[in-house]
């Protein structure tokens, strides 16, 4: 009378400043000075412009000769006879179809450059030292990393002391020998790439003269003291050549444009500004381009419910995958071939009015658990099962085990030892089985009715045997099977043949989404096994964590 009961369990379960910086123009060292005592000074006409403009001649407080490529002198409102200022705008006439265009707008639009008083930007002028120091400040807020050095060529009153002195203490400049700066020189592309690898401490990489080899084809034109920097300005895409991005032209004049892009590309490489698309022509000059995979943002639960109710989605089947563990939703007394693996734990238990050839009523109870992936190797569920609930409560009991594989999300296969460790008395024998089960998807929406059906077949012995070859203790092995047909979505129709007789059932989700099922069934159908059909009622349920 204990035998029924394991039977019937078994189917329960941006950043807003920019600049750029220069590097000694050969690899002589310069000897450390004191402090500037001007370094600090606030207040000065210098300081003033610095604020509000990107490196440009025109803030030097001197008269500029007209039609000049500096930025026009404007008089402010304080003082009215010394000041300039520099147009703000987002984009400029003279850039438009520029191969620089993307990184020009760009930078304007964070308000990181600007241009000049007639509205254009001059991408081709070239930049001075102390310009590229005046940029240096605007774009970058590094620590200070030494105390500042007074260069013999630049007087007290020079109109970018304090932003040469901050770019030197920050790390990206340097003076030449003799402690002097030439501030009025213009800079060479190699010398911006030097000084944005410094300040920002960038590591070079191993290998450096084989990395420019092979990706410049003027590499001999390096010089040797920059060949680190560039190397790792390389591999950290903030080179841009432009017309060639095969030829670096490091001793060539750098423009307002080559220095937009070298700042815009050395921001990128420190996270503060995204990366320009592929669509953009700029993006083709940039050394080494390698566009950034984005991953879509994961959508919130309303997006989600939005995009369910606009498509006409179904409700994930949170209680689909547990419902298959353990035979669940598609057989009633058999086993299927899904099953348990790490993260899954299930409980249940049985009640039936009157077992097989006794009339009284008994219940049992079974929990079990899995380890590891059925669907990337193998998974084994455990089961123990307590019988005889209404008699001497946990005095019978048995241990089973399944070993099974999922094959893609719809089929799979397992072998199982039903009672391979008991206690008590069970009536029931070791049972050694193997069973195969699929999911045919009638419908691509699971929330329609008759839209899915699982069929299982296996081949056992022990209690899969036919009555009489366990009444003539024959060691056979019988076929067992089931069919578990979805007629609505918390509803599932099950015929089960055991080996012996037929049982008849459902397997209801009665709350959406919760991983609670009810089987109520009628067994022995047919009478081969039993005295007469007998009703069985099971209710599992299933955690997956």
């Amino acid at each position: 009378m204990h035998h029924w009961g394991y039977q019937v369990l078994g189917s329960v379960l941006g950043s807003t400043l920019l600049s750029v910086a220069a590097n000694i123009a050969s690899p002589q060292n310069i000897a450390q000075a004191q402090t500037n005592p001007q370094t600090n000074q606030k207040g000065s006409l210098g300081e003033s412009l610095l604020n509000n403009m990107l490196g440009a001649d025109a803030l030097r407080p001197q008269n500029s000769a007209p039609n000049t490529t500096q930025p026009a002198q404007v008089a402010p409102k304080s003082p009215p006879s010394r000041g300039v200022q520099i147009v703000q705008a987002t984009t400029f006439p003279d850039i438009q179809g520029n191969w620089a265009q993307a990184f020009i707008e760009a930078l304007a639009a964070r308000g990181i450059i600007q241009g000049f008083p007639d509205g254009t930007f001059r991408p081709n002028a070239p930049v001075t030292r102390a310009q590229f120091a005046a940029m240096i400040r605007q774009a970058f807020d590094q620590p200070l990393e030494r105390p500042g050095t007074q260069f013999a060529d630049i007087r007290a009153n020079f109109w970018a002391l304090d932003a040469i002195q901050e770019a030197y203490r920050m790390g990206f400049l340097e003076g030449y020998p003799n402690n002097i700066f030439l501030p009025d020189q213009n800079i060479p592309r190699v010398q911006v790439l030097v000084a944005l690898v410094s300040g920002l401490d960038l590591s070079a990489p191993t290998q450096p003269v084989a990395i420019l080899n092979q990706i410049f084809q003027d590499a001999a034109q390096i010089p040797g003291w920059a060949q680190n920097s560039i190397a790792a300005a390389t591999v950290n895409q903030m080179v841009v050549n432009y017309p060639n991005v095969a030829f670096l032209n490091p001793n060539q004049t750098a423009t307002r444009a080559d220095v937009a892009a070298f700042i815009y590309q050395a921001l990128v490489s420190q996270g503060q500004l995204p990366q320009l698309p592929p669509s953009t022509v700029a993006s083709r000059y940039i050394v080494g381009y390698e566009p950034i995979a984005q991953e879509p943002p994961t959508p919130t639960p309303e997006q989600v419910a939005a995009l369910r109710r606009q498509y006409l989605l179904p409700a994930p089947p949170v209680e689909e995958r547990l419902r298959r563990i353990v035979v669940g939703g598609s057989s009633i007394n058999s086993p299927t071939a899904f099953g348990a693996q790490t993260g899954d734990i299930f409980l249940g238990a049985t009640y039936q009015e009157q077992v097989r050839f006794f009339n009284e009523d008994d219940g049992a109870v079974v929990v079990g658990f899995g380890v590891g992936d059925a669907r990337r190797i193998v998974a084994l569920e455990t089961a123990v099962s307590i019988y005889d609930l209404f008699g001497d409560t946990f005095e019978d009991g048995g241990v089973s085990f399944k070993l099974h594989r999922l094959i893609g999300d719809d089929l799979a296969v397992a072998i199982g030892v039903e009672n391979a460790i008991v206690w008590g008395n069970t009536d029931g024998d070791q049972s050694v089985y193997g069973v195969v089960s699929k999911v045919f998807r009638l419908r691509e929406n699971s929330s329609e009715p008759l839209s899915r059906l699982t069929a299982s077949v296996g081949l056992g012995g022990g209690r899969f045997r036919s009555l009489d070859d366990i009444e003539d203790k024959e060691g056979s092995t019988n076929v067992f099977g089931s069919i578990g047909l979805q007629v609505v979505e918390p509803v599932t129709l099950i015929a089960d043949w055991t080996g012996q007789d037929l049982y008849l059932g459902a397997s209801i989700v009665p709350i959406q989404g919760v991983p609670l099922v009810i089987t109520p069934a009628v067994a022995d159908v047919t009478g081969n096994a039993g005295d007469e059909p007998r009703f069985i009622l099971g209710i599992g349920y299933g955690l997956s964590f």
